[in-house]
């Protein structure tokens, strides 16, 4: 939901998106981005677009395509991978792939 200009998870109150989208924020200004707060399909619809709900994403390809849709850098999108793995939005299988979780 948005507030004051920002968007903010509607359970916990984090922000998750920058004021005005990140244009003309202040200098130095970093949001503080927990996307899988605020949009539990974040992997979902990110594997739409990398071969559908049954593919198995390679660890590059996935940090990639995150850092693209979300407009982080490639150690954030790592740590989102992480995050997803721990929370059982993403199961990481051999090789450094991932799939989509069973309770994701």
């Amino acid at each position: 939901m948005h507030v004051h200009g920002h968007g903010q998870c509607a359970a916990c109150g984090t922000n998750v998106e920058p004021c005005c989208g990140g244009a003309g924020g202040e200098a130095g200004e970093s949001p503080t981005l927990h996307p899988l707060d605020a949009n539990p399909r974040l992997f979902e619809r990110l594997f739409e677009g990398l071969g559908g709900p049954t593919a198995t994403v390679a660890e590059d390809a996935l940090v990639f395509a995150l850092a693209q849709r979300l407009g982080v850098d490639l150690d954030e999108a790592r740590l989102l991978i992480e995050a997803g793995v721990r929370t059982g939005r993403l199961n990481a299988t051999a090789a450094h792939s991932y799939r989509i979780g069973t309770s994701g």
